[in-house]
């Protein structure tokens, strides 16, 4: 699902996910770059939003000084849609 948002920018080539830590480390081999990226979300949580649940990123940083500006410009704080097959994955929601 996430890689095939991301075949416009380049490949996913790893996705770890530590559910007890609320952390996220990706490994991305983006299109025009040489070397690949690394994306890694060091606290997130999920929270309730009426039926529907939300992914909140609380902090991010990247290998490219101008990804991780853009990264934290685009996602800090703001709460995006989780599907319900990945809540399992990302761990328990705080209410």
């Amino acid at each position: 699902m996430l890689a095939s948002r991301l075949d416009r920018y380049g490949k996913l080539t790893e996705l770890s996910l530590r559910s007890r830590e609320k952390t996220i480390h990706a490994e991305l081999l983006l299109e025009g770059e040489a070397e690949p990226v690394t994306i890694r979300v060091e606290r997130y949580r999920i929270v309730r939003q009426g039926s529907d649940y939300a992914l909140v990123i609380e902090n991010v940083t990247a290998s490219r000084m101008w990804l991780e500006n853009l990264l934290q410009d685009l996602l800090l704080d703001k709460p995006l849609p989780v599907p319900p097959v990945v809540l399992l994955a990302l761990g328990k929601v705080e209410d």
